[in-house]
């Protein structure tokens, strides 16, 4: 499947507290037509297994990271018998809408503008969440360099350099590597810039990290620690040229940015606890990053919680809506009919909304 982007457009770069006003979903895995008026604030949709609760909020992460978090083990994201899904939002800020739009048809994806995840980032919460503790190591990566470029848009320039410096090595690695290795000290520059922007991107989210778990008074005997290359060029060059008949028999640069993590120790020790205290301890990883990012220009992401209640005790769960509600300007939750809600009850600006068979009921009143 391409992903295509529309042409580069200004509004949002530098926005501060721009909200989700409205958004609109079509023919999108069971949401025929739908269309909710979001609110700052906290959003509550409440509906049964397989009414479309997490359909809505993976629509709403397609619209700003142009890909579902659920995978493709869900099957396709055009409702059957479509032709295309489409999934549209109203931008808002002081008082000037802008819209964005997510479309998927014939194997392609649209997104505009292609500033769209700068504008509205989106923070998840789901039954994954724990992986960021104890996952695979390239999702820890992806959460690493993503929360980079929002920190550091500069950054993204880095990533795409060292992708073009990497093709054209390897390319030359496959003919068989005759000649001068003309590539190695570009991709050794290009390869220590983005570990350098990643070790300070990282100081300052374990410091963020670390004030939060004392604030909250949560874990707080967990450190976190980077574990990566050095970002010294020319060490970098050293050993590109040991690794060299190696990688000509590869047919690529093993060296690269892939051969990087980050773990969570206690007592200088690898940390170890059960799926929920995993998913509590990726909650609060979340929110330092979001702090770390907002404490640049103000911004906030959108946050989409689904299920928070699974695999957590009920005073964990209170615990995170009360950090949530502290920290995000706007949340989308999902729940199930009769499940919980805040213990101290519904604010003013709270909404509520059903979500039966893949169609949006009446707001209830809060």
């Amino acid at each position: 499947m391409r992903v295509l982007a529309a042409s580069r457009e200004p509004f949002g770069l530098t926005v501060s507290h721009a909200l989700l006003n409205r958004l609109r979903v079509q023919h999108f895995r069971n949401l025929h037509n739908l269309e909710l008026e979001v609110g700052a604030g906290r959003n509550w949709i409440i509906g049964a297994n397989a009414a479309g609760k997490t359909a809505l909020l993976e629509a709403l992460y397609c619209l700003s990271r142009g890909r579902s978090f659920r995978g493709r083990r869900f099957g396709n994201l055009i409702e059957r018998g479509a032709s295309g899904a489409l999934v549209e939002g109203w931008l808002e800020k002081e008082g000037s809408l802008r819209r964005l739009r997510w479309s998927s048809a014939q194997g392609e994806v649209l997104r505009e503008p292609d500033t769209v995840e700068r504008m509205l980032p989106v923070r998840l919460i789901c039954e994954w969440t724990h992986a960021l503790v104890d996952g695979e190591p390239s999702l820890r990566r992806r959460f690493v360099d993503w929360n980079l470029v929002l920190w550091e848009p500069s950054a993204a320039s880095s990533f795409s350099r060292f992708r073009r410096v990497a093709a054209q090595r390897n390319a030359w690695l496959r003919s068989g590597g005759v000649g001068r290795a003309v590539w190695d000290l570009a991709y050794a520059e290009a390869l220590a810039d983005i570990l350098r922007r990643r070790a300070s991107f990282f100081a300052e989210l374990a410091v963020f990290f670390r004030t939060l778990s004392l604030e909250e008074d949560w874990f707080t005997d967990i450190d976190l620690r980077w574990d990566g290359l050095s970002a010294d060029s020319e060490e970098l060059m050293a050993r590109l040229e040991e690794m060299r008949a190696v990688d000509k028999e590869r047919g690529f640069t093993y060296l690269g940015i892939s051969r990087a993590d980050f773990s969570f120790r206690c007592d200088g020790l690898k940390w170890f606890g059960s799926r929920g205290q995993a998913k509590v301890l990726g909650c609060l990883l979340q929110v330092a990053a979001e702090q770390l990012v907002s404490a640049v220009d103000g911004s906030r992401a959108l946050w989409l919680v689904d299920d928070l209640d699974a695999e957590l005790a009920p005073a964990w769960t209170q615990r995170l809506i009360d950090l949530l509600g502290r920290q995000s300007y706007q949340t989308v939750y999902t729940l199930l009919p009769g499940k919980l809600v805040p213990e101290q009850g519904l604010g003013s600006a709270d909404r509520m909304f059903h979500v039966e068979h893949g169609r949006l009921l009446a707001r209830e009143a809060t």
